[in-house]
């Protein structure tokens, strides 16, 4: 590469990073842990970051999250983006809450770069190939996801770029960097934990590989399916440590969340595309054109809309161009049908294959949308410039200004107008930051202090608090009502009619004016936040005798503690004929017990932990170690070996 050109793409760069330092660092880079956005689920969205926190703490990986019901699955657990390094890296420099918004600030730079780089791989230059890549970190679909807290989206939504356009640098082109590179890229996607993206992955993967054998010439196309298995499956062994123990997680949990068998939301194209031009932020709570209710923020402007006309143009007239142009617009064609499944054609695939409605929200998909069609825009406009600067004269007017000069500042106006527009319009959707709820955490921090045992906790009742739930966490308070869309299946069973007994909240919190839990005695006022003690509720740890159902007045409450997120300890001593340990946390595959560090047998009851309780005094220690985990560690860890080893030739110095 020549001189001037790494000069250009190091000052492209370099406006990338400010641009995105400006548009998001009030919000992502301001380093007090005592504010965060407080526009929908962020409060949620940071109890699996300060999960990840606590199990650094203690030196482990978190696979076990103790604070959220009666226990649920980190491992295995859908959501679960501990082994995506964009949002775990930062939480163990700068804790829970400001390492997750610096992982926000570091997606957004992902987002931006992938999509120059995309723009670059399908032939976009100079100030078109900026706008694309600034176009993207600003659009309203990335804003959006900020506002809503949908943290998981954003982190996985910012590496699809870089999955587009290294696929089709792997398929296109030689070598063993571009395909380890690839599957990298796919694996950050997946474990985000983004719930469908795996499923919009390799639909769009899918694409791409077909479009790849369509060009390739006769004889090629053997070559470019085994460059596609080679990224799928370096990528997915890449990605077992997310998935693996999923097979155990979809079997014994469930989601709260029924099928959308309407797709609400889904919208016919020309409606799809009107979102991504009104500005008024009104439109963000609006139900019209079949848009639902907050999920149809995309705003990038006018200009790229417009700019898509210019596509037949270009087909016509540019043949060199028509390869990059179908591709892409196959891509953006297939998100956007997809994104109007309710009507022909993908609706008959929907009525073949019903599990498809449980994937919910389509108009997630015009966020991944707005990437090929950004590059499409610039294609188009940058064509435009380049044919109208050969039709006139290269000649210089006085002071050495020629036509072509004149008319590429006016193109750069023109898409510098464009960036600061959405920049302007999108901004207050990124950057909304406010104080954490001060009397969440006074109440709290009193209770922890007040009583320091090991207990579960209500937040808000019937309807829980949400911004109360992150220094819950923080405070390692387990919250039993906290159900986040999912939880084991075997609650519903130790919650039925039948249940001999299960596990209740010992305090409550909720405002002062709703009605007390039964046989509760307020301890404590916050604000209008009343604290409720009930003393009518098993102990979290208790000895039982084998002859008598199990009361507050039959059992013996016994010395517990949570040793990390994946370690219940217990201290017990056996009295007169109590011969069954139970601890209220919910068994799962993979609980392990030891007696005084031996091996020993677990004895479930009605789904909780337990064992048998032995004579005398002795340390019981419930372990979560489930072997699926063990396995998906061994398959990632070979696959990165294995990938270093493809990477090895590449990177080894030529011999001078």
């Amino acid at each position: 590469m020549t001189d001037s050109r790494v000069r250009s793409y190091w000052l492209e760069w370099l406006i990338l990073l400010a641009v995105v330092y400006l548009y998001s660092h009030a919000a992502t880079l301001d380093f007090d842990p005592q504010q965060m956005q407080q526009t929908g689920e962020q409060n949620e969205s940071a109890t699996l970051p300060i999960l990840a926190e606590l199990g650094f703490r203690h030196g482990e990986i978190p696979l076990w999250n103790p604070y959220m019901l009666t226990g649920f699955p980190h491992t295995g657990d859908p959501v679960s983006h501990f082994w995506n390094p964009v949002a775990t890296l930062p939480v163990l420099l700068w804790g829970g809450i400001n390492g997750m918004k610096v992982s926000l600030f570091l997606s957004l730079l992902v987002a931006a770069f992938g999509q120059w780089y995309l723009a670059h791989v399908f032939g976009l230059r100079g100030v078109f190939r900026l706008w694309a890549g600034l176009l993207f970190v600003l659009s309203g679909g990335l804003a959006m996801l900020s506002w809503l807290g949908w943290y998981e989206l954003l982190v996985g939504a910012a590496w699809f770029p870089w999955c587009f356009a290294l696929l089709w640098r792997a398929l296109r082109r030689g070598g063993r960097l571009s395909v380890v590179l690839a599957a990298g890229a796919i694996a950050m996607v997946i474990t985000t934990g983004g719930g469908y993206y795996p499923l919009y992955l390799g639909v769009c993967l899918a694409v791409l590989t077909g479009m790849a054998l369509v060009w390739s010439r006769l004889g090629e196309h053997g070559r470019v399916l085994r460059r596609a298995a080679a990224v799928a499956v370096l990528a997915a062994g890449l990605s077992a440590v997310y998935w693996l123990p999923l097979v155990d997680g979809l079997r014994y949990t469930v989601r709260d969340a029924p099928p959308d068998g309407m797709q609400i939301g889904s919208q016919a194209i020309p409606y799809a595309l009107f979102n991504f031009v009104v500005s008024d932020p009104t439109w963000f709570r609006a139900e019209v054109l079949n848009k639902g209710s907050g999920s149809g923020w995309l705003y990038v402007g006018l200009l790229p809309i417009v700019a898509l006309g210019l596509l037949p143009w270009v087909y016509a007239h540019f043949r060199g161009r028509r390869r990059g142009l179908l591709t892409l617009l196959a891509l953006l064609l297939t998100l956007l049908l997809w994104n109007a499944n309710r009507y022909a054609p993908v609706r008959t695939l929907y009525d073949l294959l019903p599990f498809l409605y449980t994937f919910r929200f389509p108009g997630r998909l015009l966020i991944i949308a707005t990437s090929p069609l950004l590059v499409l825009a610039g294609m188009g406009l940058q064509t435009l410039l380049v044919r109208a600067r050969r039709r006139v004269p290269a000649r210089a007017e006085a002071g050495g200004i020629t036509p072509r000069w004149l008319m590429g500042v006016a193109a750069a106006l023109l898409l510098l107008l464009s960036v600061i527009n959405v920049f302007r319009v999108n901004q207050p959707f990124m950057t909304a930051p406010h104080p954490r709820n001060q009397v969440a955490r006074a109440a709290l921090t009193w209770l922890r202090e007040a009583d320091p045992g090991l207990y579960y906790i209500n937040i808000g009742g019937d309807i829980i608090y949400w911004d109360w739930l992150a220094y819950a966490y923080e405070l390692e308070l387990p919250v039993l009502n906290f159900r986040y869309n999912r939880g084991l299946d075997s609650m519903d069973a130790q919650y039925g009619p039948l249940s001999p007994f299960n596990a209740q909240p010992k305090y409550t919190f909720v405002v002062a004016s709703e009605p007390p839990p039964p046989g509760a005695t307020q301890v404590n006022l916050f604000a209008e936040v009343a604290v409720w003690r009930r003393d009518d509720v098993l102990p979290y740890a208790f000895a039982a005798r084998p002859d008598a159902p199990i009361t507050t007045d039959t059992v013996r409450a016994v010395d517990v503690r949570l040793d990390g997120p994946n370690r219940v300890v217990v201290q017990a001593a056996a009295e007169a004929d109590e011969t069954q340990l139970v601890v209220l946390v919910s068994d799962y595959p993979g609980w392990r017990l030891t007696v005084d560090g031996a091996p020993a047998e677990l004895q479930p009851l009605n789904g909780y932990l337990g064992a048998a309780l032995r004579p005398g005094a002795h340390t019981y220690v419930f372990a979560f170690r489930p072997p699926l985990h063990a396995v998906a560690l061994a398959v990632s860890g070979l696959s990165l070996l294995a990938c270093l080893a493809l990477l090895a030739p590449a990177l080894r110095r030529p011999k001078v």
